[in-house]
């Protein structure tokens, strides 16, 4: 094996053992390349490249900034192709310049988009940090090249500046490493996907049990379902999302098996009055007297005509009560249709009976109704938001939302704002600025308390290197 001569940064920057063990690890595969056999392909196409390392950058640590640097970079390699260089031949040899781009700070500053020269500087940092770029600095720290003695076509015979030979000798690893986590991407979709249908099924058949009183343990059920209601948009980590979709799964499978058994019985009583217990379960609640046009046949995305909070923006509602859009059909709330669905599959999750509800949207509307439904939700004890905290007595546990004690009864708090309504003294708007001002009290809160602590003190690694070994 060749010996590598690693270089050093100029002037006051230090060097440290990641960047070294860059320049050992890019010399070793590009030795390795060259080997009789070799499968690392002569050549790769830089913006290709370019482009896997945009998806796998968040692995590497680099920011989208420091890639922006990067593709000026590039931009300064006259072929498009990018060729690793022959192997040196001795201890004496300096490296080859054939992947060295040497742009002055101003060309590149220019080149990524009217950058500073502190910001390139740093992110030029990262780049080396992360193993994708080697620093060549010359003895006065300038960049240049000079040009061979013989001219044989203008080929230089040194160059001093930002060695891409990483980039190509990493480009197999840096492929597999986006093949990874694509197939990953495309697994954890799937999760969210089976996540998604078994909270749809799930939302339906409990309600179904809750409303028409069927036999069965569908209030135990509705809290289980309830438990399970973290946003997937908080699930980060792969085995949240697998332990979410499994318990979920299984709580299908037990309301499943309480349908079966009733179906059964209901088969079982003979086939005259099962027709007539099959017509009743099948003639469920929905109250369609009260549900509004839908937006298609009203020709625009505002509330039913008559409606009380007619003149509050969805985009308000929303921000106020982010966790219904995960009870909405679609996943997403795009108009009122949508949040009015939403409203009506989370009524009987959080324990509103039918009466309680056809007493609200007769006090305040639909709409008005959906909207206590979707406050009462973000409040209530499964709330995202909710933090639970030992009691003062043994046993006892303490739920608060941004501060304020948690809803415990849902259908008993509905009851009272629509006595409210009834009175006059109930507004929609209100209640929703409530929401978004205790969230905003409760995030200064955290950041002041995140500012008293300070910035910490813990050891920092070089971006994608371990100081000692080299790539992690």
């Amino acid at each position: 094996m060749t010996v590598t001569n690693v270089t050093t940064p100029f002037g006051r920057r230090a060097a440290s053992l990641g960047q070294i063990a860059a320049q050992i690890y890019a010399q070793r595969l590009t030795e390795e390349a060259a080997q009789p056999g070799s499968n690392h392909p002569a050549a790769v196409n830089k913006w290709r490249l370019f482009r896997t390392l945009s998806e796998i950058r968040e692995r590497l640590g680099v920011s989208d900034r420091a890639l922006s640097v990067l593709n000026a970079l590039l931009s300064f390699h006259q072929e498009t192709a990018l060729t690793l260089p022959p192997p040196t031949g001795g201890e004496d040899d300096a490296p080859s310049c054939e992947l060295v781009v040497f742009p002055s700070n101003r060309a590149l500053c220019l080149r990524a988009h009217g950058m500073s020269e502190v910001t390139l500087r740093r992110h030029i940092a990262q780049l080396v940090a992360a193993g994708i770029i080697i620093r060549r600095d010359s003895p006065n720290g300038k960049r240049y090249a000079r040009k061979k003695d013989d001219g044989a076509g203008g080929a230089n015979a040194q160059a001093f500046g930002f060695d891409l030979t990483p980039l190509v000798a990493r480009a197999p690893e840096f492929e597999a490493l986006a093949e990874e986590l694509n197939l990953a991407r495309k697994a954890r979709q799937l999760v969210k996907e089976r996540i998604s249908l078994h909270r749809r099924d799930l939302s339906k058949l409990i309600a179904l049990g809750l409303d028409d009183g069927l036999a069965g343990e569908w209030d135990a059920f509705r809290r289980r379902y309830m438990a399970l209601l973290t946003p997937v948009r908080n699930l980060r980590e792969d085995a949240a999302l697998q332990a979410t979709e499994s318990a979920l799964a299984a709580l299908r499978r037990d309301v499943s098996k309480t349908l079966e058994m009733i179906v059964d019985v209901q088969d079982s009583t003979g086939n005259g009055s099962s027709n007539d217990r099959h017509q009743s379960i099948s003639n469920h609640k929905t109250h369609s007297d009260l549900e509004p046009a839908s937006t298609e046949a009203r020709g625009d995305g505002a509330p039913p005509a008559g409606d009380t909070p007619s003149d509050l923006p969805l985009g308000m509602v929303m921000e106020a009560c982010p966790d219904l859009r995960d009870h909405a059909p679609s996943g997403q709330v795009r108009n009122w249709s949508d949040f009015l669905a939403a409203a009506r599959a989370v009524r009987p999750m959080i324990g509103i009976s039918p009466d309680a509800w056809r007493d609200a949207v007769e006090a305040m509307g639909e709409t008005g109704g959906a909207i206590a439904v979707a406050a009462i939700l973000q409040r209530g004890e499964y709330s995202s938001e909710a933090v639970a905290a030992p009691g003062a007595n043994p046993g006892d546990t303490i739920v608060t939302v941004n501060g304020s004690p948690a809803i415990r009864s849902a259908g008993g708090y509905l009851r009272a704002l629509t006595g409210k309504a009834r009175a006059g003294d109930f507004a929609p708007g209100p209640l929703l600025m409530a929401l978004i001002g205790q969230r905003l009290k409760a995030d200064r809160g955290a950041a002041a308390k995140e500012r008293r602590k300070g910035s910490g003190d813990g050891a920092r690694t070089e971006n994608g290197w371990n100081r000692d070994v080299g790539p992690v």
